[in-house]
C-alpha cells in the first residue's frame, strides 16, 4: 500500500486521528469526521504552542541524564502502593490473542476467522478484518510492545485499577499456546504500571483436547490451574478480593460434575477467591466457590437487574458486576458460526448500553466492576478507541472511575503509538517518545506532551503504513 507522505505539521493533527492514514482516500475519511479532527487538530495546536521554546540537544541531553539517574523502568512510588482511588475497583477484560504479520509472522485466527485476510486493503483504507469494527491504530500484536504500552496507558488515564486476562491454559492446542506467551509478555510490561491483573479459566480447555471428559482432561485441569498458582498468584500485581487471589472461570462449561471440580480443588490446594460465572456457583460446589460475576445477556437490563435483586445473595457471595457497550459478533460473517444458528445482538445505542449496564451494578453492592470487554473485536464488545467511536467509551470510564485525568490525556498513549511506529528507525525520536511513555507513567504529563510535541515539530508526522 501506498503511504501518504505528510510534509509538514499541520497534516499530523489529521494523521494522529485517523486509522491506517496512509490511504488513498485519506481526505474522503477527513470529511466524515470534521468534528473529532477539529478536537484533535485544536488539542495539538495547544501542545505544539505551549512548548514551542526549547533546545532539542539540551533536551536530548537532559533526558539521557536522567536515564542515566534513574532508569528506564522505575515507576511512581505510587505504583507500589495500594491503590487510592475511591469507589468500586474496575477491571477491564482482556484478550490476549492477536498476532500480527509483522511482529509474529503470522495474522493470528483472531483477525482473520475462516474468511478475512488482513492483507487485503480495503476501499476505506482499512485491513480486511473479521470484526464490525476497526481498531484506531489498526491490527495489531498483543506481544508489541508498543500495543502494551498503549493499552496499558489508556488503562491508567482512563482510571482502571486492573486486568482481568482470558485465558486458555498451557497446552500447545490450537492457539493457546500464544494466547499464554501473549499475556504474560503483556504482563512483564503490566508490572511497570499502577495496574493490577487477575486470571479468568476458559475451562472449554479441556472440551478442545478431547471430546469427552476423563481422568487426562480433569488432570489437565489440575495442572492448568497449578500452573496459574505457581505462576501468576505469587506476583504481587495479582488482584486480591477480600485478601485471596481472585480467580474466575468462565462457566464452567464443560466440567460440570461437582465431584469433579472436588478431584481438581482438592489437588489444587491453593486459597483463592473462585468465581463463577453467574448461576454456575453450585457447579463447582459452594465450598469451592465465593460467589459469581455477572456478564452480558441478550436480554440486557432484564436479566442483569433480575440478577442482581433476585439471584444472587450479596451477604454471602462475592459478586462481580459488569459493563458492557454492546454485542454484535462476527461469527457467522466470520464462517465461525452456521448461517442458521441461534444469532442475537445488543445494539449499544451510542453510549446508552454502556451507561445502562455500569449505572445498573454500581446500585448494588457488587465488590468489583468487570468491563466486557477491552478488546474482543470478534464479538463487538470493545471499549478500546475504535474508528467508529474513537475514545467516547474511554471519557464516560473517566466519568465513573472519577480520575482527574482528561481525554485530551488519552491522546498522549495515542500519539506515542502511531508517532513509534513512523519513526522506528529514527534513534533519537525513539528515545524521547520511550521517555514520554516513562514520564505518563509517572504522572508526568505535561513533559510527555512535551516530547511529543518536540518529536513532532523536529522529526515531523512520517509516513504511517
Amino acid at each position: 500500500m501506498k503511504g501518504c507522505f505528510v510534509k509538514n505539521i499541520m497534516p499530523l493533527f489529521a494523521v494522529l486521528l485517523m486509522v491506517g492514514c496512509a490511504q488513498e482516500n485519506f481526505e474522503n475519511d477527513l470529511n466524515s469526521n470534521d468534528v473529532q479532527e477539529k478536537e484533535f487538530t485544536n488539542v495539538y495546536e495547544k501542545w505544539m504552542d505551549e512548548f514551542k521554546d526549547y533546545d532539542l540537544e539540551k533536551v536530548l541531553e537532559e533526558e539521557r541524564n536522567d536515564q542515566l539517574i534513574n532508569g528506564n523502568d522505575d515507576v511512581d512510588m505510587l505504583h507500589r502502593k495500594k491503590r487510592r482511588r475511591k469507589g468500586k475497583p474496575v477491571f477491564v477484560h482482556y484478550m490476549p490473542w492477536f498476532q500480527s504479520l509483522e511482529r509474529d509472522g503470522v495474522w493470528g485466527q483472531h483477525w482473520t476467522m475462516t474468511n478475512r485476510n488482513p492483507d487485503i486493503i480495503e476501499s476505506d483504507g482499512k485491513r480486511q478484518i473479521a470484526s464490525h469494527y476497526y481498531p484506531l491504530i489498526g491490527s495489531y500484536s498483543t506481544r508489541d510492545k508498543d500495543l502494551q504500552q498503549y493499552h496499558l496507558l489508556l488503562m491508567k488515564l482512563s482510571g482502571v485499577d486492573g486486568v482481568i486476562f482470558d485465558w486458555y491454559g498451557k497446552r500447545n492446542v490450537l492457539d493457546f499456546r500464544l494466547i499464554k506467551k501473549g499475556m504474560e509478555s503483556f504482563i512483564k510490561e503490566l508490572e511497570k504500571t499502577s495496574l493490577e491483573f487477575a486470571v479468568m479459566y476458559e475451562d472449554r480447555v479441556v472440551h478442545e483436547q478431547a471430546r469427552g471428559l476423563s481422568d487426562i482432561q480433569i488432570n489437565q485441569a489440575v495442572a492448568d490451574l497449578k500452573y496459574i498458582k505457581r505462576k501468576y498468584f505469587t506476583n504481587p500485581k495479582y488482584f486480591k478480593v477480600k485478601g485471596r487471589n481472585l480467580m474466575m472461570i468462565f462457566g464452567p462449561n464443560y466440567i460440570t460434575q461437582s465431584s469433579d471440580w472436588d478431584k481438581i480443588f482438592n489437588d489444587l490446594k491453593a486459597p483463592m477467591s473462585l468465581l463463577t460465572l453467574w448461576g454456575a456457583r453450585k457447579i463447582v460446589g459452594e465450598e469451592h466457590s465465593a460467589g459469581e460475576y455477572a456478564w452480558i445477556d441478550r436480554n440486557h437490563l432484564q436479566t442483569l437487574s433480575g440478577y442482581y435483586n433476585n439471584v444472587i445473595d450479596f451477604d454471602t457471595n462475592i459478586v462481580g458486576g459488569v459493563a458492557y457497550p454492546r454485542f454484535n459478533d462476527y461469527y457467522i460473517e466470520g464462517g465461525w458460526k452456521d448461517p442458521m444458528a441461534d444469532d442475537w445482538v445488543v445494539e449499544d445505542r451510542g453510549l446508552d448500553v454502556f451507561s445502562e449496564s455500569f449505572d445498573e451494578s454500581l446500585k448494588h453492592p457488587v465488590d468489583f466492576v468487570q468491563i466486557a470487554t477491552w478488546n474482543d473485536f470478534g464479538e463487538g464488545t470493545m471499549i478500546e478507541p475504535t474508528a467508529e467511536f474513537g475514545f467516547d467509551h474511554l471519557e464516560l470510564l473517566q466519568d465513573y472511575t472519577k480520575t482527574t485525568y482528561t481525554k485530551e490525556d488519552l491522546m498522549i498513549p495515542y500519539s506515542l503509538y502511531q508517532l513509534k511506529k513512523q519513526h522506528k528507525t529514527n534513534e533519537n525520536a525513539l528515545f524521547l517518545l520511550n521517555r514520554a511513555y516513562r514520564h505518563a507513567n509517572r504522572n508526568d504529563l505535561r513533559k510527555a506532551k512535551k516530547l511529543i510535541s518536540i518529536v513532532i515539530r523536529d522529526y515531523g508526522a512520517g509516513t504511517i503504513m
